[in-house]
């Protein structure tokens, strides 16, 4: 039989070759295997910390919220919460007139209040209002509209904002929040679920689902992570 100059017959050759693609095949799909599972680890650690980053967000600024929040339906049921969050309180000085209010305790700075600030009277002479700040020094609150009764230095106040957790469309599954009435802001871009409850007046229950970019080569499906949190209000 004739032999190669390197002393391999034509067979023996074609035998190494068949062995060599065997093994690059068997390489280049453990290569595969390894980067797809690496693609969904990966994935897997994206989902999980948007969606707890979120709903730890949602915590902190729920615990803050003043007064029971209004929960309603955007895209699906109960997937939005509209509430006040204190911002500051205090005790007016005195010397206040019909369009403003004094506390000289406060050291407040320019960028405090900038946009949708609301003060209440909570207690005191002029308990029940609640007025817009239309702008402010770093003691004294002037509001949008005059006081019906102006508060004293027996009155006690709130400063709060409106805020509010929501999806706007089912398609995009963005978990957005809003501060003020300004622009929905992204909070996460992983969310397929959100609903929100009240069990009691100061109690919240939020439960978020997020769901992997990529499907699960082994599945064909997403991964999901479910956060279920209950919030007791402070105020």
């Amino acid at each position: 039989m004739w032999k190669s100059e390197q002393g391999l017959t034509v067979n023996e050759l074609l035998l190494a070759v068949a062995i060599v693609s065997v093994l690059s095949a068997e390489a280049y799909n453990a290569l595969v295997s390894s980067s797809q599972r690496l693609v969904l680890q990966n994935g897997i650690i994206e989902m999980q910390t948007d969606a707890r980053a979120a709903m730890d967000f949602m915590v902190r600024e729920l615990r803050l919220a003043f007064g029971p929040p209004t929960i309603s339906t955007t895209v699906t049921t109960n997937d939005t919460i509209t509430f006040d969050r204190l911002e500051d309180a205090g005790y007016s000085s005195g010397s206040n007139t019909i369009t403003t209010l004094n506390d000289t305790r406060k050291t407040w700075s320019s960028s405090n209040f900038t946009t949708s600030y609301t003060v209440g009277i909570i207690s005191g002479t002029g308990a029940g209002q609640a007025r817009s700040i239309s702008a402010h020094t770093s003691t004294r609150l002037t509001v949008s509209s005059p006081w019906d009764t102006p508060p004293d230095s027996s009155s006690v106040y709130v400063i709060t904002r409106r805020k509010a957790f929501t999806r706007t469309s089912a398609s995009d599954n963005v978990l957005r929040y809003t501060a003020g009435g300004s622009v929905n802001q992204p909070l996460a871009d992983l969310i397929t679920s959100h609903t929100f409850s009240q069990p009691d007046a100061h109690t919240i229950g939020i439960t978020l689902t997020a769901q992997t970019r990529n499907v699960d080569p082994k599945t064909g499906q997403k991964r999901q992570y479910t956060l279920t949190e209950t919030v007791l209000r402070r105020n």
